[in-house]
C-alpha cells in the first residue's frame, strides 16, 4: 500500500455510528475538583471515545447520568439514550465498564435486548464481551458480579449505619437545624452532628412557640419566615421559607428531643438535643388534637388579636379591613354583633391601639409594694420548696427503675427474644413514663435564685411597663398583652376592664388596700396549717401528688412552685422554657 493510498484512508470519514453511555454513583463524585464533571466522568468520556476511533466509529452522542444509581433503570440520560436507539441508525452503544449500565441482571437483560432490537451491539472498554458465546459468557458473569456487588455493599451499609444508630450516632443527613460536619480526634477524622449556629435557634423558639397553644401552623411558618429561618441551600435549589406541611413535619421529628428512629427503631443519640421531651410531647398533642379538630388560620393578623373582648356583651372583638371611600380601613368588630346580641360599633384600630397604651401606665407597683411582694413570695417559695423535695427523690427512682428496665429490653432485643411489635411498645412506654418523670422533677425541683431572679424582672416591669411596651414591636406587644393580661375589654375605643393574666393578678392582688392596718405580707405565717387559703390549697396539692401517671399541669413553665406560675409560657420576651 503507497503512503498516497495509507493517507486518504486515515483521511476517510468513519463508517460506523456509535452512542456513549457515562456514569457516576453520587453527587459528590460529579463535582469533585474544579470541573463540574470531576474526576471520574472525564476518564470515562476519554476511553470510550478512544474506544470509538478504534472501531472506526462517529460518536453520534454522549449521554451522561451524574449522581445516579445503577439500582434502577429509571435514569434520565439512560432512558433519553434508549429513545435514541429507536431510531435504528446506530452501531455502537460504548461504556466503560457493564455495572456503568446497570448494577440489576434483569435491567441488565432489557437494557441489553433494548440495544440488539435497534441493531446495535454493546461495546464494553475494560471487558471482553461481544456476540461470541464466550463473550456472551463473560458478559453475563460481570453483570452477575456488579448485582452481587450491589446488593452486598447494600447489605453492609445497613449492617453498618444500624450500628451507628444503636451506639448514638446519625445514619442519615441530620435534619434541619444540624449540621454534618468532621472532627480530628486523636488524629483521626471522625463525622459528627453539630448545631447549626443560624438555625438551630429558631427551630428551639418554633418548638416553645407552637408548644404555648398560641399559634396556628401559618402562624408559626410566618413568624419564621420574618425572623429568616429558611432551608439548606444545594448545588440546584436556593434556601426557601418553610411551609405548614413542612413545619408539620419539622415538630414531628423526635429527632429534636435527642433520638435517633432508625429501621423502625428509636435510639438515644449522640447529638444535642434541641427540645426537652416534655415539650416535645406537648406539641405532638396540639398538632394531634388540631388535626382532628382543625387548625383554623386566620385571615387577618393584628398583634392585639386574642386579646380584645368587648365590654357590652363579652364576645371577642374581630380584626378586619374594610373597604371604603379612599381604599381599606382596619377595625375592631365585636363578634356578638353577627348573631344581633351586640349594639357596639365599629372600633377604628388606631383609637385602640392607643386606648390599650395608655392603659399600661395602671399596671404597675410602688418600691415598697415590689418588695413586700418579693419577701411573701419568697417565704413561700421556701415553704414549697421543703414539700417538694420528697416528691422529686420519689420521680428519680422511678427514672432509674426505668432505665434498668430499658436496658433488660435492649438485652432482650438484641438476643431476639422479644418481637418487634413488643420491643417497639415497650420503648414507647418506658419513654412516656421517663417523660412523666421528668416533667415531674422539673416541675418540683427548686432553685431558689432562678425562682427569684424571675420574679424579680416580672416585678421590675410592673414598674414602668408602659415605656417598655411602647418601644416594642408587634410580635413583642403581642407577648406583653398575652403575658399581663386574660381580656381587655373594649367600651367606646377605650379599655373599660382588665383582667389580669398569672403571675401578674396574683402579684397585683397582694397589694395591701391602704397603708393604714396594712397586713405586713412579709410576716405572714406560711406554714402548712397556717397559711393564706389559696396557698394552703396549693401546698396541700404537692403533698398529694403521687406516681408518675400524674398529667403534668400545662400552665407550669417554671422550674419553681408547682402552682405559683411565676412566669407563664408567654409575656416575657423573648419566650422561653424558663424564663
Amino acid at each position: 500500500m503507497t503512503q498516497h493510498t495509507m493517507k486518504k484512508k486515515a483521511e476517510a470519514p468513519p463508517t460506523k455510528r456509535a452512542l456513549i453511555y457515562l456514569r457516576v454513583s453520587s453527587a459528590q463524585q460529579a463535582d469533585t475538583d474544579f470541573d463540574s464533571e470531576g474526576y471520574s466522568i472525564p476518564a470515562q468520556r476519554e476511553a470510550c471515545e478512544r474506544q470509538a476511533r478504534s472501531l472506526d466509529a462517529e460518536v453520534v452522542e454522549t449521554y451522561v447520568d451524574r449522581g445516579e444509581s445503577a439500582k434502577t433503570a429509571k435514569r434520565p440520560a439512560l432512558q433519553a439514550m434508549l429513545a435514541r436507539l429507536k431510531e435504528d441508525d446506530l452501531d455502537y452503544v460504548i461504556v466503560h465498564k457493564v455495572d456503568r449500565l446497570a448494577r440489576s441482571r434483569a435491567d441488565d437483560v432489557e437494557i441489553v435486548m433494548a440495544i440488539r432490537q435497534a441493531g446495535a451491539q454493546l461495546v464494553s472498554v475494560t471487558e471482553n464481551i461481544d456476540e461470541t458465546p464466550s463473550g456472551l459468557l463473560l458478559h453475563g458473569i460481570m453483570s452477575s458480579i456488579a448485582e452481587f456487588y450491589s446488593r452486598n455493599l447494600a447489605a453492609e451499609v445497613v449492617k453498618g449505619t444500624t450500628q451507628k444508630a444503636k451506639t448514638g450516632g446519625t445514619p442519615f443527613k441530620a435534619p434541619l437545624g444540624y449540621l454534618n460536619t468532621r472532627e480530628v480526634v486523636d488524629d483521626r477524622e471522625i463525622r459528627v452532628v453539630t448545631l447549626d449556629p443560624k438555625r438551630a435557634p429558631l427551630i428551639r423558639e418554633a418548638f416553645y412557640l407552637y408548644a404555648s397553644g398560641d399559634y396556628s401552623l401559618s402562624e408559626l411558618a410566618a413568624i419564621l419566615e420574618e425572623r429568616g429561618l429558611r432551608s439548606r441551600t444545594t448545588r440546584k435549589v436556593a434556601g426557601r421559607t418553610l411551609g405548614i406541611n413542612r413545619l408539620s413535619s419539622l415538630l414531628r421529628n423526635p429527632y429534636y428531643m435527642g433520638v435517633v428512629n432508625y429501621a423502625g427503631k428509636t435510639y438515644k443519640g449522640r447529638h444535642e438535643p434541641l427540645v426537652d421531651e416534655g415539650t416535645f410531647q406537648a406539641v405532638q398533642d396540639l398538632l394531634t388534637s388540631k388535626r382532628v379538630s382543625g387548625e383554623r388560620a386566620w385571615r387577618h393578623f393584628h398583634y392585639l388579636r386574642g386579646s380584645l373582648y368587648c365590654r357590652e356583651c363579652g364576645s371577642r372583638l374581630i380584626y378586619t379591613k374594610v373597604r371604603g371611600n379612599g381604599g381599606l380601613y382596619d377595625y375592631f368588630i365585636c363578634g356578638g354583633r353577627q348573631h344581633g346580641n351586640c349594639s357596639q360599633r365599629y372600633h377604628r384600630m388606631e383609637a385602640v391601639e392607643a386606648a390599650v397604651e395608655r392603659h399600661y401606665a395602671k399596671v404597675q407597683l410602688s418600691g415598697s409594694e415590689r418588695q413586700r411582694i418579693r419577701e411573701a413570695v419568697g417565704a413561700h417559695v421556701a415553704v414549697i420548696a421543703e414539700l417538694a423535695e420528697q416528691k422529686v427523690a420519689d420521680a428519680k427512682a422511678v427514672l432509674k427503675r426505668l432505665d434498668q428496665e430499658e436496658r433488660k429490653l435492649l438485652s432482650a432485643h438484641y438476643a431476639d427474644r422479644v418481637s418487634e411489635s413488643l420491643f417497639a411498645e415497650e420503648q414507647e412506654r418506658i419513654r412516656r413514663e421517663r417523660i412523666s418523670a421528668n416533667t415531674q422533677i422539673e416541675q418540683l425541683s427548686f432553685q431558689h435564685e432562678q425562682v427569684l431572679a424571675a420574679l424579680d424582672l416580672a416585678l421590675a416591669l410592673t414598674e414602668d411597663i408602659q415605656r417598655a411596651y411602647l418601644q416594642a414591636g408587634p410580635s413583642e406587644r403581642r407577648l406583653f398583652n398575652q403575658g399581663f393580661f386574660e381580656r381587655l375589654e373594649i367600651d367606646a375605643e377605650e379599655v373599660a376592664e382588665d383582667q389580669r393574666a398569672e403571675p401578674f393578678s396574683q402579684l397585683l392582688a397582694l397589694q395591701p388596700s391602704s397603708d393604714d392596718g396594712a397586713e405586713d405580707l412579709a410576716h405572714l405565717d406560711w406554714s402548712k396549717d397556717k397559711a393564706p387559703g389559696r396557698v394552703r390549697t396549693e401546698i396541700e396539692a404537692i403533698a398529694s401528688l403521687g406516681g408518675n401517671d400524674r398529667t403534668p399541669d400545662p400552665y407550669f413553665e417554671v422550674g419553681g412552685s408547682n402552682v405559683e406560675k411565676l412566669v407563664g409560657v408567654v409575656g416575657i420576651e423573648p419566650t422561653t422554657k424558663r424564663l
